[in-house]
Formats: C-alpha cells, sequence, structure tokens
C-alpha cells in the first residue's frame, strides 16, 4: 500500500528536523573543546572523541569496565562513581552530570566534570551513552581557594571565628553520639607584649602560637581556630580526654620554650568541656570551657582547668586544675 500525501508530508518534516538536528550536533562538535563520548553498553565499548584545536583523535576502547578499574586514569576513590554512572545511564534514560579526579595532561589528577545523557533505541531500551568531558580545575581551584580564604585568619592561618563556629555546628548535628571536647586558650598578660614590644612582635607571637597550636594537634580531627584576639579554641573530635590533656601540656610547654624574644616565657590559660549531650550546642560548649578558662586566669593563670561538673564520667571535684 503507497503512501499518502500526508505521511509523504510528516516523512519529509522529520527528515528536516533530523537534518537540522545533525547539523547542530555538529556545530557543537566544531565549536566546543570537549571530549565528547558514546558508551555502549551492549559491547562495554567506549568511544572517545577529542575535539581540540591540536587533538581530533577518535580512540575505541574495548571492555572499558575493566580499563577503568585497573589503568589509574581516574582517581581511585572515584573509579566507583564512574562506573555506577554507566551502569545506571545504561539501565535507565536519564540526563545528568557528575564532578570527579581524572589524571590530565601532565599525569596529575585534575578535577573534570561529564554531561551524559542516555540514548533510547526502537525498542525503548537505552542503545548508548552519550557526553562530554570537560577539565574544570581552574574554576574549582580556584573556588576552592577562595573559600580558604574567606574561612582563614589571615595571621595565624587557622580558621577564623565564623569558619570554626560553622564546622563545630555542623559536627555536632551530623555526630550526635561522639564524644568531644571544646578547648579555649588565652595568652597570658599579651596586653603587656604589645605594650612592651610593640603591636609588629604581638603579631609575631599570634603567627608562632598559632603554628605551635597546629603542631600539636590532629587535624583529622580536630578544628583549630584564633577566635579573635589572643584567644584560641580548639574542638578536639573523638578522642579522650586523657590525650587531649596529653596534647595541652605538650603545647603549653612549646609556647613557653619555642616563643623567643621575651624576658619572660609566653603562658596562656586554657579551659576544658566535654560534650555531655547529643543535646549540647555549641554556645554550651563555648559557654562551659569560657567559664573554666577564667578560673584558671584567676587562680594565678598559666594551667588549665577541665570542666569536671559537665564531665560525663562522675567526677568528685568540680574542676581538675593543673599548671604547667
Amino acid at each position: 500500500m503507497g503512501k499518502t500525501g500526508v505521511e509523504n508530508e510528516r516523512i519529509k518534516e522529520l527528515e528536516e528536523q533530523l537534518q537540522i538536528v545533525k547539523e547542530c550536533c555538529q556545530m557543537l562538535i566544531e565549536t566546543t573543546p570537549a571530549l565528547f563520548f558514546r558508551y555502549k553498553p551492549a559491547e562495554d565499548e567506549m568511544v572517545f572523541l577529542y575535539n581540540f584545536p591540536d587533538n581530533r583523535v577518535r580512540k575505541v576502547m574495548k571492555g572499558y569496565h575493566q580499563f577503568l578499574r585497573t589503568s589509574g586514569s581516574v582517581h581511585p576513590d572515584h573509579v566507583k562513581t564512574l562506573l555506577d554512572m554507566l551502569d545506571g545511564a545504561s539501565h535507565m534514560a536519564v540526563r545528568r552530570d557528575i564532578t570527579y579526579l581524572k589524571k590530565g595532561a601532565g599525569g596529575e589528577y585534575q578535577w573534570h566534570k561529564v554531561w551524559y545523557t542516555s540514548v533510547v533505541g526502537d525498542e525503548g531500551e537505552v542503545d548508548s551513552v552519550f557526553g562530554r568531558i570537560e577539565n574544570i580545575h581552574a574554576s574549582v581551584t580556584g573556588k576552592q581557594d577562595m573559600i580558604h580564604k574567606i574561612e582563614t585568619d589571615f595571621l595565624t592561618g587557622l580558621h577564623n571565628k565564623g569558619a570554626a563556629t560553622d564546622k563545630i555546628v555542623r559536627w555536632l548535628k551530623e555526630n550526635p553520639s561522639k564524644e568531644a571536647h571544646l578547648i579555649m586558650l588565652d595568652l597570658d598578660d599579651f596586653k603587656g607584649v604589645n605594650d612592651i614590644y610593640g603591636h609588629a612582635f604581638g603579631d609575631v607571637v599570634l603567627r608562632e602560637t598559632g603554628k605551635v597550636i597546629s603542631e600539636c594537634f590532629d587535624h583529622n580531627n580536630s578544628i583549630l581556630s584564633r577566635f579573635g584576639g589572643d584567644e584560641f579554641i580548639v574542638f578536639v573530635m573523638d578522642e579522650p580526654l586523657k590525650k587531649v590533656e596529653e596534647r595541652i601540656g605538650r603545647m603549653m610547654q612549646k609556647l613557653a620554650e619555642d616563643i623567643k624574644g621575651m624576658e619572660q616565657p609566653l603562658h596562656c590559660s586554657v579551659g576544658i568541656t566535654a560534650r555531655i549531650s547529643p543535646l549540647d550546642e555549641f554556645e554550651d560548649l563555648f559557654n562551659r570551657a569560657d567559664n573554666v578558662m577564667y578560673v584558671a586566669k584567676n587562680r594565678g593563670k598559666n594551667r588549665y582547668f577541665v570542666d569536671r561538673r559537665h564531665s560525663p564520667r562522675p567526677v568528685q571535684q568540680a574542676a581538675v586544675e593543673t599548671e604547667i
């Protein structure tokens, strides 16, 4: 049975639309410096089209899953993410994007972004996965540098007050049952340091104090901050009090021994409190640590106090005083 005029017109219209799509795709490829790809799930085959002024190579790779697992071209932490992406898009029609670390031209891992979409065949099943990959390392690291500058105290390199507060609040909310301690540290007689030796030297003392604190606490489980002036806080996560006290003792000793240029050693007063309840908020810990720090000040300075009244374990003393 021959086609009707209406059917012929419809076919002609579809052919014209297809031609427009082909031209648009060709224009996109010609004007976009990127790495295009088409993945064929049935064959586990990846076809790459490098679309750069000095590199327009077409590369076909068989057994792509095994290649990702063994080649090292993708960061080990991100291999599963990429495999899951391909598997998910091969079984269900999706249009998404992800970022991951992939080796750049120099051999170092750099941030890349992949935009991908499933292509569905006549039978309604995913025939292939099509997409493009772009190197976004410069923009990602630039954004990270900006965030670092915003969150960092310019003098000491530690977190500033706002960044430290946000990080501690978030950790407390996400880890309601884990042990934590907040340490409040205030340099003794720092005003006298500025008055006698000048504010420039005072800045040196603050910078060196930040360095000592950074050396004495584990960055993997501590949030270190210059909270303002000569006041510092350290938030220690998931570490027993005994270990925390050992770190404080070492820190106070290094402050006295390592920071030179004054007639008297540099001392500090320290208050420590523990998280006692999942309902404890940052303000609760801050106020308790601040209170016992001032007890240390009033008892003669150069010592630390542990707030035993709010300790998760039963202790008879109201506070434990330790002089360095």
